[in-house]
């Protein structure tokens, strides 16, 4: 692309009324509203709007401006450049040459003001397209806390109908949920989501809602006669406020509103990125490409929407779907103090909350069709029902490692060489994707991390954090043991779990337990006992030829043996050098090293591991479940040794900004993670193997090892009594060494609350109908 020039001097400085860039914003309602009767009485005209000169990208840049005949000027093939003027820009059906129209048909090239000012006027080909709804994916639901970007389900005359949570808002006495009007109904009405696949009432519609005003009340003084902004908002007056938290689900914490008004709205918003999470259709990030979109023309007044929002460039896929109503847009704004502070890129500003969509097509058969989003500004919504945004309620995401590791451990595993074992060969071949996701799909976040991807079943790798963190509270300590914590008192005063656990014997939770009374604040983590808990389940399953049993108890256990291969899971060095403040740059070397830079580094991380693991062979190396609890406490010891926390937590601080953290992380221990990655892999595989061996899977006729489907083994996942969670102290009494221990007595083991201490948090909002808030 040609580098862009001043073309100022190009033009005649005495013919003002060319000076195009000297119309405001003002000038063009005025002017639009002159001829906008005029120009829809057309019958090629379908809509009108404000913005910037849209240029066909095959076009030259000045100064070559040489003439010839151009084909249809689009939404898709068409940009704003630097040197665009303002403009109003007219929709229509289809693109026609001057000498194929009848001029009176014909749209001008230009409209006057009364003083004689031209005001330029852009031709777009876009046809709306007349389609039924599109079909709405499958929408992550929260487990934990509830936020913008998740689900709100309504019943309207018998049929659901689902939006998605805009944010939290409040009149100083009250919290709201926003969303739109459309959805919440009349007051009063029971509004649900679904909270770990349950669902639940979450609020009633408020009598706080706004449907359309007239253009003249949202903007005094702006010409626009007999002219309704759609609004279109509707607020959930909150039930439980402590379920609630005010981060976006997919973006995390937003900065201050964009406070928008006559004073300030002004064409300098047009091409502005955008970017939003949709419950449907997942993270969009697009850009604004008009203001004030007429699309309807009804009952002799004409309706506008404040925003209409479409890709950024040709390069992007932007789409919107049925479900993505309700959703807050955030306005991408430049972090000047990014270089030098430990801040984001940009500040995300919210500026405007979805209602609608508009499908355009491309014109010529066979190009693909233009989806936008229109939306209405919410400083407009926030002024007409005197609410503000709540920002900071329950905030602070989960920092845990994330999709990236659990899958890759998990589906990897699967593809080891199990000599001997045909049968668990091709049980686990045939449900990588139950397990995991397949290798090329592994190296693409779109498709693995929650909180891009839409899937309702959960892979079963990453069901421990996703699934079951709301769902089973008592589970929370087994994804973690703090190996180099040394007590200090008692027997075993100055020592670690590590060094206890040289002597098999000490392998035995009421020994950890002796141990953690010893090391006061510390929660006492569990992780080498569930994968023992596990392994007999597996073992129990196999003898009773149960295989769909077997993969998921095999595909669960992948979630533990993965955090037994991270040194920030098994290390008192957990957020860094203790004592350290939560919201400190040094907390979050938790979720910089084994959350983003593990999705950062994703096709490295899988392509690496790959070849490390693609000539080994995996036999039945052990029995019983204490020695499945020996073999990964060994994985936990080689990985403190290779990745020592100590020196992780000192490479992370050497780091002066976000990105700079996770460069040094990668250069200093990206080879090394792949190690243990790889050794994780080959570990967890050697735990299938011998509990196969061990209950005689072989046994198992052939015709029972092909694909599970993912129904049934969702059902097992949400079934409590399916590996019962169990923290520490009730582990010594469901534990044995012969087959699968009894169920633990009393709900509290299930469904009791989680041993008190430490959950480590985790990495941003995490995704969904299954985790919201973890460790």
């Amino acid at each position: 692309m040609a580098t862009p020039v001043n073309v100022s001097r190009y033009n005649d400085p005495l013919t003002l009324h060319k000076d195009f860039n000297m119309l405001s914003l003002t000038d063009l309602l005025e002017a639009r509203q002159k001829n906008h009767a005029e120009l829809m009485l057309k019958t090629n005209v379908v809509g009108t709007a404000v913005g910037l000169y849209l240029i066909r990208r095959s076009d030259p840049w000045p100064p070559d401006q040489t003439k010839g005949k151009r084909g249809p000027r689009t939404l898709a093939n068409s940009e704003v450049r630097p040197y665009s003027w303002p403009c109003i820009l007219v929709f229509v059906k289809k693109w026609q040459s001057e000498d194929r129209i009848r001029w009176d048909e014909m749209v001008p090239e230009a409209l006057y003001l009364d003083d004689r000012r031209k005001v330029p006027v852009c031709v777009v080909e876009a046809p709306p397209v007349l389609t039924s709804e599109p079909i709405t994916r499958n929408v992550v639901f929260p487990t934990d806390r509830i936020g913008g970007g998740f689900p709100v389900i309504a019943e309207v005359q018998g049929k659901e109908h689902t939006a998605s949570i805009g944010c939290l808002l409040t009149d100083g006495h009250t919290t709201y949920a926003l969303t739109n009007r459309h959805v919440t109904g009349d007051p009063g009405e029971i509004v649900y989501t679904k909270v770990a696949g349950t669902m639940i009432e979450i609020g009633k519609s408020s009598d706080k809602q706004l449907t359309h005003k007239l253009f003249q009340d949202v903007y005094p003084g702006w010409p626009a006669k007999d002219t309704y902004v759609n609004l279109d908002i509707g607020l959930i007056r909150v039930d439980d406020v402590s379920r609630w938290s005010a981060q976006i689900y997919g973006i995390g914490t937003m900065d201050e509103m964009a406070d928008l008004g006559v004073e300030n709205i002004s064409l300098r918003l047009i091409d502005c990125p955008v970017r939003a999470y949709g419950c449907a259709s997942g993270l969009m990030k697009g850009a604004i490409k008009a203001l004030f979109y007429r699309y309807q023309s009804m009952g002799g007044f004409e309706y506008v929407s404040d925003f209409l929002i479409g890709a950024r460039d040709e390069k992007q896929e932007f789409t919107t779907h049925k479900g993505d109503s309700g959703t807050l847009w955030l306005l991408e704004v430049p972090n000047k103090e990014a270089a030098n502070k430990e801040t984001a890129e940009y500040k995300l500003r919210p500026i405007a909350v979805q209602w609608g969509g508009q499908l355009f097509s491309d014109g010529a058969e066979g190009r693909p069709q233009v989806s936008c989003a229109l939306a209405t500004c919410l400083s407009t919504i926030c002024e007409q029902l005197k609410v503000d945004i709540i920002r900071d309620w329950n905030i602070g995401g989960p920092e845990y490692w994330g999709e990236t590791g659990h899958y890759t451990i998990g589906a990897l595993a699967c593809t080891v060489d199990f000599p001997g074992l045909p049968g668990l060969q091709k049980l686990m071949s045939n449900n990588i994707d139950r397990v995991g996701f397949h290798i090329d799909d592994l190296k693409k976040n779109e498709k693995v991390l929650r909180n891009q991807a839409h899937y309702h079943f959960v892979p079963l790798a990453d069901v421990p954090d996703l699934a079951w963190r709301n769902t089973r509270p008592a589970d929370a300590n087994n994804h973690f043991a703090d190996m180099d914590q040394p007590a200090l008192n008692g027997t075993y005063r100055g020592k670690t779990l590590l060094d206890l656990c040289k002597d098999p014997a000490n392998i035995n939770p009421k020994v950890w337990l002796d141990f953690y009374s010893a090391v006061p604040g510390t929660s006492p983590g569990a992780l080498p006992f569930r994968v023992w808990q596990i392994y007999e389940a597996m073992v129990d399953y196999a003898k009773k030829g149960d295989a769909s049993h077997f993969l998921a108890a095999a595909g669960c256990l992948a979630h533990y043996v993965g955090d037994g291969s991270q040194p920030l899971h098994i290390s008192r060095l957990h957020h860094g050098y203790p004592p350290v403040e939560k919201n400190s740059v040094a907390y979050g070397v938790h979720a910089t090293y084994e959350t983003q830079m593990l999705n950062q580094k994703v096709s490295e991380i899988v392509d690496g591991v790959v070849s490390r693991i693609e000539a080994k062979q995996v036999r039945s190396s052990f029995h019983s479940g204490p020695g499945a609890a020996r073999r990964v406490i060994g994985l936990m010891r080689e990985t403190i040794t290779s990745l020592p926390p100590s020196e992780i937590v000192d490479t992370y601080n050497l780091g002066t900004s976000p990105s700079d953290r996770i460069n040094r992380l990668w250069q200093k221990w990206g080879e090394a993670t792949m190690d243990r990655l790889a050794e994780d892999c080959l570990c967890l595989a050697d735990i299938w193997a011998s509990a196969w061996h061990e209950g005689k899977g072989e046994d198992i006729p052939s015709s029972e090892l092909g694909p599970v489907d993912e129904g049934v083994l969702e059902s097992y996942y949400n079934d409590l009594e399916f590996l019962p969670a169990a923290g520490l102290a009730e582990m010594g009494t469901i534990l044995s060494h012969n087959g699968y221990p009894p169920k633990p007595k009393g709900a509290s083991v299930l469904r009791g609350k989680a041993t008190a201490g430490r959950r480590r948090k985790k990495s941003t909002m995490k995704k969904g109908r299954v985790v919201l808030m973890k460790k």
